[in-house]
């Protein structure tokens, strides 16, 4: 595929990885449309982002369907066809045991992260299928492999949610003409990682070692989204799943920081933990006696 002046619609896209993609599809010579959730956050990534190629801003919140259904209809306004849709959209609560998160705090990231997938795919599934064309991309994580997740169990059920839910979509639509991809980036450093919510001493002692673990797995979120361009090229596929993250990733990572030790030229990225009490139920007997 030729992304010279494809239209690119990316969802969550005014930081992060999402913002990187956005950034890529442009350099590539995509069209992109970028989203957020308020008015600030994307005219600060379009601010940004227009000196790099044709790029439009709407506010869009994935957990809202009649603004996911808007979003369509107003980019092929704009635009004239949307041939791309990247759902990207999602974040980690925190990092901790999975029974000491809030269950609300839980199910506001299953809203974002998989009910926002279901929505957008339903959405732009609706205007590529009439005409047998268009690729979808679903972005993968920790999780999606059905691996443990730990210390962000509850973020990596969500993406092994979005795993079963892109595979059970690739069969239902093979020969429509659509094009799945599943796309695991990897570790990147991006803000969900390098300024992470912690809960509890558990939460705590699991992240003793995040430092060294950032610097030795941790990406920029540019050399992923790159990937990404690459693999859009060069896909023929109806549906294939790609995972940036191999089994020698974790000693290629030692070996680098190794090198980068001997010779002082490496640093640990910057990070910031936040720590949160663990969540204690309302309904607990004696809780409060």
């Amino acid at each position: 595929m030729n992304l010279k002046n494809k239209i690119v619609v990316v969802t969550g896209s005014s930081r992060g990885f999402g913002y990187a993609i956005a950034e890529s599809m442009l350099e590539a010579g995509a069209t992109v449309a970028v989203t957020g959730r308020s008015q600030q956050a994307v005219d600060n990534s379009l601010a940004s982002l227009q000196s790099k190629g044709r790029v439009s801003g709407f506010v869009m919140d994935v957990r809202e369907e009649e603004q996911v259904y808007k979003l369509v209809e107003d980019v092929i306004k704009e635009f004239g066809r949307i041939d791309i849709w990247i759902n990207n959209a999602g974040y980690s609560n925190a990092a901790g045991m999975m029974l000491d998160m809030d269950p609300q705090e839980a199910l506001d990231m299953f809203l974002s992260n998989d009910l926002g997938v279901l929505q957008c795919t339903q959405a732009i599934m609706h205007y590529m299928l009439p005409r047998k064309e268009g690729l979808l991309v679903n972005i993968y994580g920790n999780g999606s492999f059905l691996r443990p997740a730990s210390p962000t169990g509850l973020y990596g059920a969500t993406k092994a949610w979005i795993t079963s839910f892109t595979r059970t979509l690739a069969t239902e639509l093979k020969g429509s003409g659509v094009q799945i991809l599943g796309f695991s980036p990897g570790m990147m450093t991006t803000d969900m990682l390098t300024s992470p919510i912690v809960v509890g001493e558990r939460g705590r002692e699991l992240m003793k070692n995040f430092g060294f673990v950032l610097r030795f797995l941790g990406q920029p979120a540019k050399h992923a989204a790159d990937k990404l361009v690459k693999t859009i090229t060069n896909n023929r596929r109806e549906f294939t799943e790609i995972q940036l993250f191999k089994p020698w990733t974790p000693l290629l990572g030692l070996i680098r920081v190794g090198w980068e030790n001997l010779t002082k030229t490496g640093k640990t990225p910057e990070f910031e933990l936040h720590y949160q009490k663990v969540y204690q139920s309302k309904y607990i007997k004696g809780k409060n006696e």
